[in-house]
């Protein structure tokens, strides 16, 4: 995996490439918490450059929708192949996490307030 840092309008962009999977989620995982402990305003995941994600990159980014919902943090992904868009529908986060095809429709988005901060309410255990 491959990440580059970058920032257009104001919104932080990580763009990755390569395979997330056991190896590299850790890394991933410790760019995320420092953008968490900096309360990064916005964050786009630009997934244009991969391939394929196992669960503990899927961990990774759950993690920081969830750290970034307590600080109001906006989270959203651009550019997943038909594959990676398959995974996350099938674990339902396209239902939580905003999606979109490219980088520059995720920063318009964001720009314009389409997109807000999720309820941290989202990551609260209720009894069965």
């Amino acid at each position: 995996m491959r990440l580059k840092e970058g920032s257009e309008r104001g919104v932080a962009i990580f763009t990755l490439e390569g395979e997330i999977d056991l190896h590299y989620a850790p890394a991933l995982r410790a760019l995320f918490q420092a953008k968490a402990k900096a309360r990064a305003p916005s964050l786009v995941l630009d997934l244009t450059g991969v391939p394929y994600i196992d669960s503990t990159g899927l961990a990774a980014i759950i993690e920081y929708f969830r750290d970034a919902c307590g600080f109001s943090g906006v989270f959203c992904l651009a550019g997943l192949n038909d594959q990676l868009k398959s995974i996350f529908k099938i674990v339902r986060l396209d239902k939580a996490i905003p999606m979109f095809e490219t980088t520059k429709e995720a920063v318009d988005a964001i720009e314009q307030g389409a997109i807000l901060p999720a309820s941290p309410s989202l990551f609260r255990r209720t009894a069965a």
